[in-house]
């Protein structure tokens, strides 16, 4: 399954500013089920990107 990094729109507490905060990684089969999943269960999320992992421990890496 893969997994979709979410964001909010929301004003700072402290300063009154308008921002872009971090939601929480939420896991789906595309893009679209995982908007989909934010405008069901949570309105003021959506999606930013796919999260996509990438090894960097790997002893077979040719980045040196």
């Amino acid at each position: 399954m893969k997994k979709f990094l979410t964001s909010l729109i929301a004003i700072h507490n402290v300063n009154g500013q308008l921002g872009k905060w971090p939601g929480p990684v939420i896991e789906a089969e595309s893009f679209e089920e995982a908007q989909t999943w934010c405008i069901k269960n949570t309105q003021y999320l959506f999606v930013e990107q796919e999260i996509i992992s990438v090894d960097t421990n790997d002893a077979n890496s040719s980045l040196n």
